[in-house]
């Protein structure tokens, strides 16, 4: 009889499976139907050296996402300056064609989805704002905020490579969003955060963990340990000190590997994944 009951459980526990393993397949699920998005955006660079590096970097990009980052062509948008390579395939990167690819995803990205917003030039600061410097007038980056706020993606990633861009993390943060900053609010000089970083999503080299996968905080530890060499190399004094803000306080962090001993930035990142599996 004892034997005849504890078939019957078993029989009852394999017919109904426990929570977590009911949340473990929503959980699966939910993954497995989220789309990625995207908006690559170049903006101004007069210097013609600088345009070059920056327009290697934005075709890098690019091919990543669309080849590692499962980001289907009609997922991606691409707006560049002018003066760019890639101009002939391509949206001019003005404000107002901005704001309405901006619109376009807000109407199609779900909550479950992710979103990537990635911009790659100058800006200036002017009383405290930053203006992300495109043809034509520039955007400042309370604006950008307002309207990439718009976008309802449960999982956003956020990266400015200009001058001046840890002045935007604490108006363009939030809950699940990693803002990842090419320099301090008070650095204003040209950076090159991207010519590291770009190239750090697919070196084995970052995968220092060796889990055989690069998450977004170990390729942004190769990209600023790899600034700072190029500092230390040539022996200039350091401009370019890149930032990363995931716990929604508005405060980026100089070094969210550390994020185990200072509780703060760098754990969400630690757990963020561009290229699919």
């Amino acid at each position: 009889m004892r034997k005849i009951i504890i078939i019957i459980i078993l029989a009852f526990m394999c017919e109904f499976p426990s929570v977590e393993a009911q949340d473990a397949g929503r959980n699966t699920t939910s993954k497995e139907n989220g789309k990625t998005y995207a908006l690559i955006v170049s903006g101004i660079n007069k210097n013609s050296k600088e345009r070059s590096a920056k327009d290697r970097a934005v075709k890098g990009l690019r091919r990543f996402i669309l080849d590692n980052a499962n980001v289907e062509s009609d997922r991606l948008s691409f707006l560049v300056d002018r003066e760019s390579s890639h101009r002939k395939d391509s949206i001019v990167s003005t404000a107002a064609n901005l704001k309405k690819q901006i619109d376009r995803f807000a109407a199609v990205v779900n909550t479950g989805d992710r979103f990537i917003f990635y911009y790659m030039g100058q800006a200036n600061t002017v009383s405290d704002t930053l203006r992300l410097n495109l043809p034509g007038p520039d955007i400042t980056h309370i604006q950008l905020a307002e309207w990439i706020n718009k976008i309802k993606a449960s999982s956003m990633l956020i990266v400015l490579d200009c001058p001046g861009a840890g002045l935007a993390v604490t108006a363009v943060t939030g809950p699940d969003r990693i803002i990842i900053g090419a320099c301090t609010a008070e650095q204003h000089y040209s950076t090159r955060f991207s010519e590291y970083f770009v190239p750090a999503l697919l070196d084995e080299g970052s995968d220092t963990n060796e889990d055989g996968r690069i998450s977004l905080l170990e390729a942004f530890t190769s990209a600023s340990r790899s600034v700072d060499d190029f500092y230390r190399r040539q022996a200039l004094l350091t401009t370019e000190t890149p930032v990363l803000e995931d716990n929604a306080d508005g405060m980026p962090s100089r070094q969210p590997w550390r994020y185990k001993q200072h509780k703060v930035d760098g754990l969400v990142a630690s757990k963020f994944f561009l290229s699919v599996e």
